[in-house]
């Protein structure tokens, strides 16, 4: 199992601890939903946490039930199916009252003890993209379709640009097979 998880796992992991962790065994589990968990994995990647995500454009359902076009890494979707696949993580899907579905995750016990095995300067690399400089956890907004980080404790706010699609350029020629008779305008008749 040890050998399965690699270092962009476990900083996804350690990101979704940081905001599922609970002070109180008696209070209710705490959850990360999905579209604020993007966010933190956009901005994470971006900023170069991540050495092996990357992201593309990924037509996703909003809260509202409506669909918007987010830069998604397919990479970070993977590695939440491994991590729940290796039982470090839960999964829990809500149904809204527009019919649509809310994906959260939280860390499992046996999440949260391979979490205690990791290195502290990479706890370190994602602490510096979760917390604001004056140490309290940012949390991310969601509003009138953009996404924000902000702390409510020192007043920071910043915009997250995960719903800024990128062109990317690319060139590309015309491919016509040669059953179609390309060049041979005259339609089979003899001259």
């Amino acid at each position: 199992m040890e050998s399965e998880i690699t270092d962009d796992m476990l900083k996804l992991l350690y990101i979704i601890h940081e905001y599922t962790k609970q002070k109180n065994e008696k209070t209710d589990p705490i959850w990360i939903k999905e579209l604020p968990l993007a966010t933190l994995i956009y901005k994470g990647t971006v900023s170069g946490l991540f050495e092996t995500y990357d992201y593309a454009p990924w037509s996703v359902q909003m809260l509202d039930g409506t669909r918007q076009w987010l830069n998604i890494s397919r990479e970070a979707k993977d590695d939440l199916q491994d991590l729940l696949r290796l039982g470090l993580l839960f999964i829990l899907r809500l149904s809204t009252g527009s019919y649509g579905y809310i994906t959260a995750y939280r860390v499992t016990s046996a999440g949260n003890n391979r979490l205690s095995y990791m290195m502290p300067e990479m706890k370190e690399s994602v602490r510096k993209l979760l917390y604001c400089d004056s140490k309290h956890l940012k949390l991310v907004e969601i509003k009138n379709r953009q996404f924000y980080l902000f702390c409510p404790e020192c007043d920071w706010r910043e915009k997250v640009a995960i719903d800024e699609l990128e062109d990317i350029p690319y060139k590309s020629k015309a491919y016509l097979p040669r059953y179609l008779g390309v060049g041979d305008f005259s339609g089979g008749a003899s001259k």
